[in-house]
């Protein structure tokens, strides 16, 4: 049966308990290297560091997913700068075809180059990036055209795909919404018959003059590839468009990451130069009171803490 303990002695065991509790606290905080660890540490600030915290889980998902984007914007801004220069060289063979001394023979080589524009233009509107088809929208899995000389664009559609698939902020505001080869290269009037600036249908209309050997008809085809150039040259703007935008937003929230982490750290990660000053002095103390009650009452100390 334990003595019964006087006022001083238990006094000084319970402030031997208290340090000991705050050693055991600040061995955890420089362990975890969290001032933080429960919310019974700071109940107060638990809310402020799990709302921090969800911004930059949101913060680091939307950086990984306009990461992942931007190389597919990229590759489609190569795809329509080739399919420009692929329609420039259809003018330019229209304007030799226009000519009234080019021969049946130079406008049967002239045929055979066409058929290789309108033949990469189809291979191009099927550009893929990591295993998507990036101008294929919802349907990205599979290409939407493919050649075919029996209709009068030159190429047959594959599908009829939408494009849902939007790119967005942290915030969920939409930055860039991806773009479809019908619209791209297929453009339609409302009444679904071919656009003029229609990229397919201008360059079939080139090769069928070239194949009829028809100079006149090589001329006419002149406008509608202009336009065609055109057209593909504004959606060549929209895709750097949505490269800078993508750029601006991963430097903006970049920043504001970086902002949070700092506002987090500061409420939540302990000081590891105050918290190691702070458990030295509390051994030393520790280790006067020891040393100054070494006995009570001729009994150890420690056959009451037993």
């Amino acid at each position: 049966m334990l003595p019964s303990l006087k006022g001083p002695t238990q006094q000084f065991l319970s402030d031997l308990q208290k340090m000991t509790l705050e050693q055991n606290t600040l061995s955890e905080q420089l362990s975890s290297g969290l001032r933080v660890n429960s919310v019974s540490d700071d109940p107060g600030a638990v809310p402020q560091i799990m709302q921090m915290q969800a911004q930059i889980d949101r913060l680091q998902q939307t950086q990984t997913n306009l990461n992942s984007v931007l190389p597919e914007l990229q590759i489609g801004d190569t795809a329509l700068q080739q399919a420009m220069s692929n329609v420039e060289s259809a003018v330019s063979i229209a304007s030799k075809a226009s000519s009234s001394q080019t021969t049946p023979a130079s406008m049967t080589a002239l045929a055979t180059q066409v058929q290789g524009i309108l033949a990469n233009l189809v291979k191009l509107s099927n550009t893929t990036s990591n295993g998507r088809y990036i101008f294929s929208g919802d349907l990205d899995q599979q290409p939407l055209y493919a050649l075919d000389p029996t209709q009068p664009t030159g190429v047959q559609q594959l599908a009829t795909a939408t494009s849902t698939r939007a790119i967005t902020d942290s915030t969920g505001t939409t930055i860039w919404v991806s773009k479809m080869s019908s619209e791209i290269f297929d453009n339609r009037n409302s009444g679904g018959t071919p656009a003029s600036d229609n990229v397919f249908a201008a360059v079939n209309t080139l090769l069928t003059a070239l194949q009829a050997g028809s100079s006149a008809g090589a001329l006419a085809s002149i406008a509608n590839l202009q336009a065609a150039d055109g057209h593909l040259n504004q959606e060549l703007g929209y895709y750097g468009i949505g490269q800078n935008r993508i750029t601006d937003t991963l430097s903006t929230e970049s920043q504001t990451l970086v902002s949070i982490k700092t506002n987090l750290s500061s409420l939540r990660d302990v000081d590891m130069a105050t918290a190691a000053v702070q458990m030295s002095q509390l051994q030393v103390q520790q280790q006067a009171a020891l040393s100054s009650r070494a006995k009570i009452g001729g009994m150890n100390l420690f056959d009451f803490l037993a």
